[in-house]
Formats: C-alpha cells, structure tokens, sequence
C-alpha cells in the first residue's frame, strides 16, 4: 500500500510540475518556464551543500576565536 501511495504522490507531482511549466511556458515564455521549473530543483541539490558549508566555517570561526 505504501509504494502505490508514493507512486502516486510523484505522479501527482510530476503532472502539477508539467502543468505549471505549460501554463507559465504559455504566458511568460520558455525562459522564465525554464526558470520556474529548475530552480526548486537546482536549489534542493544544492542547499545542503551550502548549508554544511556555511556551518563548518562558522565553526572553524568560533574555534580560532576560542583559541585565542
């Protein structure tokens, strides 16, 4: 039941994702569709990166100034 339910939600969301890049592909043209669909995809890869990042520099920081 678990795997119908999840198969379901991503084809539910896969169909809300073409339906959006259609419409906004329709008023604002391919660019900005482009845009609208990439971006939350781009940002969810890349996010917990930069979140690491920042949260290791941050520590490096506060170490140095520990050490002093």
């Amino acid at each position: 039941m678990r795997d119908e339910t999840q198969a379901l939600a991503v084809t539910v969301g896969l169909l809300l994702l073409i339906g959006g890049v259609l419409v906004v592909d329709g008023l604002a043209g391919p660019w900005w569709a482009f845009t609208v669909a990439a971006g939350p995809v781009v940002t969810g890869y890349v996010a917990p990166s930069v979140v690491r990042e920042i949260a290791v520099r941050r520590l490096g920081r506060q170490l140095r100034r520990w050490g002093r």
